[in-house]
């Protein structure tokens, strides 16, 4: 197993420290914490210092969906060694802070609880969305708030539309697995613009590939309601946006592919990318007058680090980043838009460094050109030693070394993996990590790159918030996510 580090944990600490001098603390029961207090104290700048000269009319919330600290500097690292670039989110952001990200129920949050605070502005319990535990519903959430003052609202994620993130701009559920009811609650609330993938929610159970549990065909009911209906990358690109007030994007039947996969898999190359979709979805939005509110999610992110598949989340954080460029462009453009970028969490506790060697290797991914669940889908296929050994060499450009070999082929490639001795303390672990090629090959590739991982679920460690634009200095400082939200709401006024 990958050495255990708690590098990221101590930083984000520390760092959260230095910044407010003050750390919350557990409340009698040892979960809920009050921070409203301190929060305020610390983080709240009166509106009107320099940046201020514009009055906010667009408000653009970009979230890395599981996008830590050492998420970002890696992606960073990579860009620097191997694209001779940097990420705009490190170098183009003047202000900055740090939020923790509890849940009403845990320590560590799940992205519904997350969504719940970033879009809504109060806690709940895990796997709730925009719902109090009771059921109540005590606040509007951004997208809501947009629409009742005129603003057009944007939702683009590499999700599933009805994913946990993108839900949280304008559903309420009590469990983020009502992803029928979720579609039907997008149909209702009626969005400018919907990017995304989980086709299969919105077309009826009698076709192919459909989740949905009853006959209703959202795709036509959306027709109904004056949508255009686009499903790849041409037909985005074909769009007429002086003819369009209203479009819904399904790009796949799930959710979107890795964007390392986009770019080098022929079969997912009709699938536009993050800032493509961003990018089109600012045109339309800005035809409104009054305004909008764009919610941008880089949702593969996270599922990269729950699978420890470090190119992957280092390509998606890239992808993610190029939309973040969409925005800031946007931006110079139209000063009064506010640009805020955050992560609902972090994920897997991923660090830069292993063992006792003071070294990191990033660049050993450079060739790596497909992620792990792109080569386990294809070992599925056929799991022979020769041709899974074809398929490193072909989309990861390396030979495997006598120990790699001896990993990969200790178990069968497509066995469960929950009865191994390394793994047997993860129970549920199957659930991220799908058979014994998937662990072996995110090992092999974690030890080339000297990049080692705490855990397979998400942490508790604080993330960062970047801000630019109108009043973005009261972005800055230590305080909890559900002040995202209210922060947006003030300078909305």
């Amino acid at each position: 197993m990958k050495k255990i580090s708690a590098t990221l944990i101590i930083f984000g600490l520390i760092f959260g420290i230095m910044l407010c001098g003050c750390v919350n603390k557990a409340n009698s029961e040892g979960i809920t914490q009050n921070t409203n207090t301190y929060i305020k104290e610390v983080s709240f700048s009166k509106i009107g210092s320099n940046e201020s000269k514009h009055k906010v009319k667009n408000v653009i919330l970009l979230i890395g969906d599981g996008m830590g600290v050492t998420q970002a500097y890696i992606a960073e690292r990579y860009k620097q060694e191997v694209e001779n670039g940097n990420l705009v989110i490190l170098t183009k952001f003047k202000n900055k802070g740090l939020i923790t990200t509890y849940s009403e129920s845990s320590e560590i949050t799940d992205s519904a609880a997350a969504g719940t605070a970033l879009l809504s502005g109060y806690k709940t319990y895990n796997g709730m969305i925009n719902m109090k535990p009771d059921g109540s519903i005590p606040k509007k959430t951004l997208g809501e708030l947009a629409k009742k003052m005129g603003k057009s609202v944007g939702i683009v994620t590499t999700t599933r539309i009805t994913h946990a993130t993108p839900a949280s701009v304008y559903a309420h559920v009590k469990s983020r697995e009502e992803e029928d009811e979720i579609a039907e609650q997008l149909l209702e609330f009626e969005p400018t613009v919907a990017f995304g993938g989980g086709l299969e929610y919105f077309i009826p159970k009698d076709m192919k590939d459909s989740k949905r549990k009853d006959n209703k065909n959202l795709i036509e009911e959306f027709k109904k309601k004056g949508y255009v209906v686009v499903f790849n990358k041409k037909e985005l690109e074909n769009i007429d946006i002086n003819k369009t007030n209203k479009i819904i994007g399904l790009f796949a039947k799930s959710h979107m592919a890795y964007e390392v996969d986009r770019e080098n898999i022929d079969k997912y190359k009709d699938q536009p990318s993050l800032a493509e979709m961003t990018e089109m979805a600012l045109k339309i939005l800005e035809k409104n007058p009054k305004g909008f509110f764009l919610m941008v999610e880089g949702g593969r992110i996270d599922h990269a680090c729950h699978a420890h598949d470090a190119k992957s989340e280092i390509m998606d954080t890239i992808a993610f980043d190029n939309a973040v460029k969409v925005a800031l462009d946007f931006q110079k453009k139209h000063p009064d838009t506010l640009i805020v970028v955050t992560a609902d969490h972090e994920t897997a506790g991923m660090s830069v460094g292993t063992g006792t060697e003071y070294y990191a290797n990033i660049t050993a991914l450079k060739n790596i050109n497909a992620s792990i669940e792109y080569m386990i889908k294809e070992i599925s296929k056929n799991s022979t030693k020769e041709n899974i050994l074809r398929l490193i060499k072909e989309h990861w450009g390396i030979e495997l070394t006598d120990d790699e070999k001896a990993l990969l082929f200790k178990k069968s490639p497509t066995s469960k993996i929950n009865d191994s001795y390394l793994l047997s303390k993860y129970p549920k672990i199957n659930k991220y990590v799908r058979n014994w090629a998937g662990f072996a090959l995110s090992e092999i590739e974690s030890r080339r790159a000297h990049i080692g991982w705490a855990s397979f679920a998400h942490t508790a460690v604080p993330v960062p918030v970047y801000a630019i634009g109108p009043n973005s200095e009261i972005f800055n400082g230590f305080y909890d996510n559900t002040e995202v939200p209210e922060k947006i709401k003030e300078v909305w006024g």
